[in-house]
């Protein structure tokens, strides 16, 4: 058995948690004028872009609530998406999918376009109340799927079931490659599931029970949460986004393209 997908401790002792992290954040939202859908303006009321502020003022990741599609154009069912960029417009993006997976935990997928920014893959026209994003328009996408569930003691545990790099496989050296695969599966998950860990009680004890089918988290639910824990989700994705492309920068991109040395800011900013 591969020891990623073995069932670990989420919470690192020694780490901040996101109440203290979000001490020395500020969150703003303002209306997404890039992306706003010109034929119908009663769409864009839902349409924001987040920005968390930091004492630098190169340093602020902006942060938004999007629908995804994928292969044939349909929609990811069931998911909460936020797509983060570290910097204003920048080249190498990521996408913080969750999903409640039954009424005790969740799934949190990251998608990585290094070499994408966010206008090539958006649809702003389409008929929908938040910005749609189509990930089938980035040539390479890398992904890490985690698992967070509360154990018998109640402390929550993590497992990684999917890391794959192969998308950038002509790009990189097989070396690069392999350890690109093993921060994203063991530094980078660890790390995740340590933020997003907090974010599991917002989300088990917001969702009310479905009556046996699979909890679904409404569309407009990140929208109607309390600021703080508005903050809290919104800066667990910034996190976990600028976490997973300062690794894949680090490891692959390098001076490709040194946008992601912005995500790298932020996460020394912050840890």
């Amino acid at each position: 058995m591969n020891y990623s997908s073995v069932t670990k401790p989420a919470k690192i002792l020694n780490l901040e948690s996101l109440t203290d992290l979000n001490e020395r954040l500020y969150l703003t939202r303002s209306n997404d004028t890039l992306y706003l859908d010109p034929k119908k303006a009663d769409r864009n009321a839902d349409r924001s872009v987040f920005n968390l502020q930091t004492s630098n003022m190169n340093v602020q990741p902006s942060i938004r609530l999007v629908n995804c599609l994928n292969r044939g154009n349909k929609r990811y069912n069931h998911f909460q998406s936020f797509v983060v960029e570290p910097k204003d417009k920048s080249t190498g993006i990521a996408v913080i999918m969750i999903k409640l997976d039954d009424p005790k935990a969740f799934y949190c997928n990251v998608r990585i376009l290094p070499f994408s920014n966010l206008s090539e893959i958006a649809v702003p026209d389409l008929d929908s109340k938040l910005l749609t994003i189509n990930l089938e328009k980035s040539k390479w996408i890398l992904k890490t799927d985690i698992t967070i569930t509360p154990s018998n003691t109640g402390e929550a545990q993590y497992s990684v079931h999917d890391v794959d790099v192969a998308a950038i496989t002509e790009l990189v050296t097989q070396d690069e490659l392999v350890e690109l695969k093993r921060e994203l599966e063991f530094q980078a998950s660890k790390l995740i599931a340590h933020y997003f860990q907090e974010i599991l009680s917002i989300v088990v004890n917001e969702i009310p029970p479905n009556h046996g089918t699979p909890p679904v988290i409404p569309d407009d639910y990140i929208l109607t949460l309390p600021l703080n824990q508005l903050k809290e989700m919104l800066s667990a994705s910034a996190i976990s986004a600028c976490i997973a492309l300062e690794i894949t920068g680090y490891n692959v991109v390098k001076e490709i393209n040194p946008d992601w040395r912005a995500a790298a800011a932020f996460i020394n900013y912050l840890l």
